[in-house]
């Protein structure tokens, strides 16, 4: 992180400061340094776009921490709710193999070739950050985060047709 303006001054110092400490925590929750090292990178991300308030809270080290946090529940939940969706369909397409282990691009036939089912799959099964994907897709991390939404509401939306 380098700095450009006076104002990014501090949360420059602190992220020189506790990067290490935040990425080993990060890595401790989420059990992946890449998963970890994104957490940080956008707790810090977020610390620049509400820089008064982080420069005007009593702690700034608190809350980065807490910035930090977030950041991670919020990345779990959404690992959860990918893998959710995955299982939700599988049990759906294969009730008698819903406990054992498969292989998806076999199972999922149908669709495997999708864009959308590679990406949830990158995310839930195979652990990859948005940042990978993104870098390996040549997008942006808002815009690979984007296309996860709009893939997650695809899945939810064929489950649903495929209930009724």
């Amino acid at each position: 992180m380098k700095c450009n303006e006076p104002w990014e001054a501090p949360v420059e110092r602190l992220y020189q400061e506790m990067y290490p400490a935040l990425h080993a925590y990060a890595k401790r929750i989420l059990d992946n340094s890449a998963l970890a090292e994104e957490a940080v990178q956008d707790a810090f991300c977020i610390a620049c776009a509400k820089r008064e308030d982080l420069l005007r809270s009593g702690e700034p080290r608190g809350w980065i921490v807490c910035t930090l946090k977030y950041v991670m529940r919020n990345m779990l939940r959404t690992q959860a709710k990918t893998a959710n969706l995955l299982s939700l369909f599988q049990s759906m397409e294969k009730p008698d193999q819903a406990e054992d282990t498969v292989n998806v691009d076999v199972l999922f036939g149908d669709i495997a070739d999708s864009e959308d089912f590679q990406l949830l799959k990158r995310i839930a099964l195979d652990r990859c950050t948005m940042l990978e994907i993104a870098e390996d897709l040549g997008i942006s991390v808002e815009a690979c985060k984007k296309r996860v939404q709009r893939a997650r509401k695809r899945l939810r939306e064929r489950l649903a047709s495929k209930r009724n």
